[in-house]
């Protein structure tokens, strides 16, 4: 008597056989469908963080514009945050487009991290260290620390392709400022731009943490109580006014548009679809968006150094996001 084959009681060799195929064939789409899924989801995380490090990009530009017109750095930023919230309010009314859910005590957590933190410690670490320095010392700051607190808050893992992006596109940004490093180094002023790179870290996670979606909503949200925030040191600093005059009042609005507006919706919708520690490694590419629009815009030809280091984010940026992978794993860029 021929031994039975498992699987096969009670059913004949071709039917189970058909069964089976059926089976592995259903698995498979459910498979392919679920990486395409993610696939979709990895791209529009990185089409958002990109977009928003290039408008973050117009913040020098425009800045330069208002302060050689008499604005200090307070000024334009409450300013700038309290237009957007209003220009955002009115889209927001006309679109007659109603909030999924009120988010009022995520989004004043959020936006005393990525707005208060960040431009307080920023603005008082310029006054005691270079530009140059205070924006590495910062966007490290905010890589570094995405990638500590997502491991802390979210459990996402430190990989080796974390790790090795960060420390590439770092060093890519720290060739581009290159000399500009050393004028001016204070021990104070980098303790006081880390300080606000860590807000800005922390920013991302708490956003993921608390499971907040970004949108056209939520970023008016975050805009409202940044509004409020940044009116204490404005009022310390005398809330100088510049003139008014038809450029400023462009460049003003450009500032409550492009970067604000806009910035922190994409940035939102970038943290929506991607790690924390993901979409402060693409932003990292904001000097290189910076120094083309300072070329456009000003006629700045961006020195030698821009192109090393731009080869260095570049690179960071495919580890950082698995597209050069350190290891065994899968083909498609994790997202959560």
């Amino acid at each position: 008597m021929p031994q039975s084959i498992p699987g096969l009681v009670g059913a004949s060799y071709p039917q189970t056989l058909r069964r089976r195929c059926r089976a592995a064939f259903y698995r498979t789409i459910i498979q392919r469908q679920g990486s395409s899924s993610m696939q979709s989801t990895f791209s529009k995380g990185v089409i958002f963080a990109l977009s928003a490090a290039a408008l973050n990009a117009t913040i020098g530009v425009l800045s330069k514009v208002l302060m050689s017109d008499g604005f200090t750095a307070s000024s334009v930023a409450v300013i700038k945050t309290v237009l957007g919230c209003v220009l955002l309010s009115i889209l927001l009314f006309f679109l007659k487009r109603p909030a999924a859910s009120t988010k009022w005590t995520q989004a004043a957590i959020c936006a005393f991290l990525g707005i208060f933190v960040l431009f307080h410690f920023e603005t008082s670490a310029y006054r005691h260290y270079a530009a140059a320095g205070v924006v590495v010392v910062l966007m490290a700051s905010a890589s570094i620390s995405s990638i500590i607190l997502g491991r802390i808050f979210l459990k996402d893992a430190i990989t080796a392709n974390a790790t090795v992006g960060a420390a590439l596109a770092i060093a890519g940004i720290s060739v581009i400022f290159g000399g500009d490093l050393q004028q001016g180094f204070t021990l104070q002023g980098a303790a006081l731009a880390s300080m606000a790179g860590c807000g800005y870290g922390a920013f991302s996670v708490a956003m993921k943490r608390m499971g907040v979606s970004g949108g056209l909503h939520f970023t008016r949200q975050l805009l409202f109580f940044g509004s409020l925030y940044l009116l204490m040191p404005a009022a310390a600093d005398g809330f100088a006014m510049g003139e008014l005059s038809p450029l400023a009042i462009a460049a003003l609005l450009a500032l409550a548009t492009l970067p604000t507006i806009l910035g922190f919706f994409c940035t939102t919708k970038a943290i929506e679809y991607l790690k924390p520690s993901q979409v402060q490694a693409l932003e990292l590419t904001e000097p290189l968006f910076a120094a083309l629009l300072a070329f456009v815009a000003l006629n700045e030809v961006p020195r030698e150094s821009l192109y090393a280091g731009a080869a260095l984010i570049i690179v960071g940026l495919c580890f950082s996001n698995e597209l050069i992978r350190l290891g065994k794993g899968a083909s498609v860029p994790s997202t959560e």
